[in-house]
């Protein structure tokens, strides 16, 4: 009996250990890292916002209340994809310690084989904060405003071949 309360001991103790001091002792280490970058922000060393970083950061962002340009259709909204044609340039961009505002104007379409393709173009000010990454604090957007976006329906993509060979033409 006294040999099974022994190993239970060491149970609880490995436990103990798993659960309670290694993630304390992980913790007290990432302070210490992230204690580091704050000190490395706080130098100055605020990461770049670059066109790339935009580029990387407006997939997701989700721009609202984007008119047709040739009528007065309901606003759509809308939603940056990662497999999206995007072309944009910025126009503006101010940064003010943590924060920052861009000014883009860009011009972006449905993924290849949407099935209601739209085209849509026009400036946006994307609002960015800085945000604590794993190791290092990253760009994110907070808020989009759409300043002139406009949105256009193109034409559909032709319906899809059927496989079975029983379609008109084949002989």
């Amino acid at each position: 009996m006294t040999g099974f309360h022994v190993m239970n001991q060491r149970l609880l103790t490995n436990f103990a250990f798993l659960f309670f001091v290694l993630p304390v002792a992980i913790g007290s280490s990432a302070c210490t890292s992230s204690n580091d970058v704050s000190s490395q922000v706080n130098a100055g060393k605020i990461p770049e916002l670059n066109d790339e970083k935009i580029r990387e950061t407006i997939n997701d962002a989700r721009v609202r209340n984007i008119p047709e340009k040739d009528t007065n259709s309901k606003p759509t909204s809308w939603s940056f994809e990662p497999n999206e044609p995007k072309e944009f340039k910025s126009i503006e961009k101010q940064i003010d310690g943590e924060k920052a505002t861009v000014v883009i104007d860009i011009t972006t379409r449905s993924a290849p084989g949407a099935r209601n393709p739209q085209e849509l173009s026009g400036k946006i000010r994307l609002h960015y904060e800085l945000h604590r990454g794993f190791v290092l604090r990253q760009w994110q957007i907070v808020k989009t405003e759409n300043i002139s976006m406009t949105y256009r329906n193109l034409a559909p993509p032709p319906p899809s071949t059927p496989l079975n060979g029983n379609q008109v033409g084949n002989g």
